[in-house]
């Protein structure tokens, strides 16, 4: 029906549309004569013949010529017509003349405004704004709405801001958070800001945590990365945390062999003797995957490195893989690593003890780890406090010849008060009387180190001979336990995907 009516609309129109891209322009056309006498110039009644000079009476009109006749004048060319077109109507006359027009709603068709037209009135068809506002008039409801949604989303940001500010700049929850913060950063300024009273106090600490936050992806994989300390009997107040490459082994690669590693002589009385006083923690940069299978040969029964960390547990910072100690949950003061690259422990220097790289060949740096047994279980055994003031009054010395020095002139002085007091009348007159005591006063004293260290020692050898004599049966649980633990593996994946065989008869059904 609006087809019809939108056809008869147009056969009204005398007008002519030219195609463009969004719009038409409509142009009158002069009608076409029926004949080619009609394309004669008329004359009035009035008029005289340009050819003739003599008045001549009226007659009466005089009759059409013949259809073959020759029209008396020639047709004006192409030009002439155009130039006697009618003049295009103006754009609001035009508009006006159409603008009920239902053609022109389906067709999309409007005027367009001669170039430096100041009017914007009546060039836009029913369905089309111009924008313009009149005066007086307040804003429309969807730009009150977006006023609103801004000035919200405003306020929202200043709130958190505030929020963020305060979380940022608030006091330390308590002394291991300070400590572990302040540790981690290694920005003296903002340490000493958090340090400060006043507005000074508020900068650092918000500054410290901040830094924090954003080194997030740079970040070890978990925090803390050991669980809770074990508990009695097998609880160490001190920790251990030894390097694995160039330390307890050396890997080499050639063409005849491939990967080889070689253990360092010596290793597994390191381990095996300190993991007595210390909870050894193996710390290395190397991908679990490369580095876990070198660990169980090191260690096959896991009784002397309860922990392992690998590269994941590595934090990344200034352009290198960073052993931070922080991280690992236990107090800075009773922990110590060994390493041979000074990159790895620069965070915490003064708990570090570097040793020399072992090249997997027999030289002088192949008992290096052996000789600074003596200083750590000096360490454990007259229970320092804080063990980075001990580690810094070594600084520059070769720990092992300094501190076998300072315990062979600690033993000579007991000595020497020994055999002073013997030589004394009282002391002599007391042996007498105490006769039993007189073979123990033939004897020079021992420190208390010594003491100590030869009952570690001898339980080392009750705790290796165990081992060798328990091998075979240690070994077959350790195998059963593993294939155990297979079959619960795969029987709760099949289980899941639904692909689980049915239990034997006369067998229960494993549980996942």
């Amino acid at each position: 029906m609006l087809l019809s009516a939108a056809r008869q609309a147009l056969r009204q129109q005398p007008a002519r549309f030219s195609a463009l891209p969004s719009r038409c322009y409509a142009t009158a056309k002069p009608p076409r004569p029926s004949s080619p006498a009609a394309t004669a110039p008329t004359r009035s009644p009035t008029e005289k013949s340009p050819s003739s000079t003599v008045d001549a009476p009226p007659a009466a009109a005089a009759p059409p010529p013949p259809a073959s006749a020759e029209p008396l004048t020639t047709p004006p060319p192409a030009d002439a017509a155009t130039a006697t077109t009618p003049p295009t109507p103006a754009p609001e006359q035009a508009l006006s003349t159409r603008a009920n027009s239902l053609a022109e709603q389906f067709l999309d068709l409007s005027e367009v405004a001669p170039e430096g037209s100041s009017s914007s009135s009546g060039n836009t068809f029913p369905g089309e704004t111009t924008g313009a506002k009149a005066k007086g008039t307040g804003s429309s409801s969807i730009e009150q709405k977006r006023k609103k949604l801004t000035r919200g989303m405003i306020g929202a940001s200043l709130v958190g801001l505030l929020a963020g500010s305060y979380h940022l700049a608030k006091d330390w929850e308590s002394e291991e958070e300070k400590m572990k913060m302040i540790g981690r950063s290694d920005d003296a300024w903002a340490i000493k800001y958090s340090e400060e009273g006043g507005w000074k106090s508020l900068v650092g600490r918000a500054f410290i945590r901040g830094e924090d936050y954003m080194d997030y992806l740079n970040k070890p994989a978990w925090d803390p990365l050991l669980p809770a300390p074990l508990p009695e009997p097998h609880y160490r107040p001190y920790t251990l945390v030894v390097d694995l490459d160039d330390m307890l082994v050396h890997s080499s690669w050639d063409l005849e062999h491939g990967w080889r590693t070689a253990k360092r002589p010596g290793a597994d009385y390191f381990l095996a003797y300190l993991s007595q006083f210390y909870e050894v923690v193996l710390f290395t940069t190397q991908p679990a995957y490369t580095a876990a299978p070198i660990c169980e040969k090191i260690d096959p029964y896991g009784a002397y490195i309860p922990w392992k960390l690998f590269r994941e547990s590595t934090r990344y910072k200034n352009k290198a893989l960073i052993k931070d100690l922080t991280y690992l949950g236990r107090p800075l003061e009773r922990t110590i690593i060994l390493d041979t690259n000074p990159e790895h422990f620069q965070l915490q220097p003064e708990n570090a003890i570097q040793l020399a790289p072992w090249t997997g060949k027999r030289d002088a740096t192949t008992k290096e780890l052996v000789s600074l047994i003596p200083f750590l279980e000096a360490l454990a055994i007259r229970g320092v406090k804080d063990v980075r003031p001990v580690i810094k009054h070594y600084e520059g010395r070769h720990i092992p010849t300094a501190y076998a020095e300072a315990e062979a002139a600690q033993k000579k002085a007991l000595v020497d008060k020994w055999e002073k007091d013997r030589e004394s009348t009282v002391s002599t007159w007391i042996s007498a009387a105490l006769g039993s005591l007189t073979k123990s006063r033939d004897t020079p004293p021992e420190t208390d180190v010594e003491k100590v260290r030869k009952n570690a020692q001898r339980m080392y050898l009750e705790e290796q001979k165990y081992w060798k004599d328990n091998e075979e049966i240690i070994k077959k649980q350790m195998d059963e336990d593993r294939e155990r633990q297979l079959k619960e593996m795969k029987g709760s994946v099949l289980g899941m995907m639904g692909l689980a065989a049915p239990p034997a008869p006369g067998q229960e059904q494993p549980k996942a």
